[in-house]
């Protein structure tokens, strides 16, 4: 039988950051950026990514504290250890989320996307999203001169959000 250790996810998927050091027993802080925010803790294991290097990590526990984790992982036990994993990525194989049925996807799936609007007029590529706390934002980059800026378009499906075609890799929006 062979033993495999992998050392680095298989199609990395970023889902938190790692903040600074909590205590004195090696805790750290964590920011998920994960839709339900516990949802975090599901997509196991974590990898942290920092200065080009790679750390597969185990986690022993964690806890809810004020408006993010604190997370203590194997072979971290002071905070001089923790110190160094301090603004790492955290990182995940994009394997271990859950299935999609046709049609669905999910936001970092979209990132690339081309931008179309109704009248097939191209408006640009999709860089990011933003969650906002009324809807969510596409934010839309068109490398033309003459529209050398961001366009910010609220994620309202059937109202703005007129079509997303997973295979082709285009959205089509009501939007001037």
């Amino acid at each position: 039988m062979v033993n495999i250790s992998i050392n680095k996810p298989f199609k990395p998927l970023l889902i938190g950051k790692v903040g600074k050091a909590y205590g004195i027993l090696g805790w750290i802080s964590v920011f998920s950026f994960t839709e339900k925010e516990e949802k975090i803790f599901k997509y196991l294991p974590w990898f942290f990514y920092k200065e080009k290097k790679w750390t597969k990590v185990q986690i022993n526990n964690w806890k809810k504290h004020k408006n993010n984790f604190i997370v203590q992982i194997k072979g971290i036990s002071d905070r001089s250890k923790a110190r160094k994993v301090t603004n790492s990525d955290i990182l995940i194989s994009k394997h271990k989320l859950p299935s999609l049925k046709k049609n669905e996807y999910y936001w970092n799936d979209i990132i690339n996307y081309e931008v179309f609007n109704v009248d097939k007029h191209y408006l640009g590529k999709v860089t990011s999203l933003i969650r906002t706390k009324n809807n969510d934002i596409l934010i839309i980059k068109n490398s033309l001169e003459k529209f050398n800026k961001n366009i910010l378009i609220p994620f309202i499906e059937n109202q703005i959000i007129k079509n997303i075609d997973t295979h082709y890799k285009y959205i089509t929006v009501q939007w001037n």
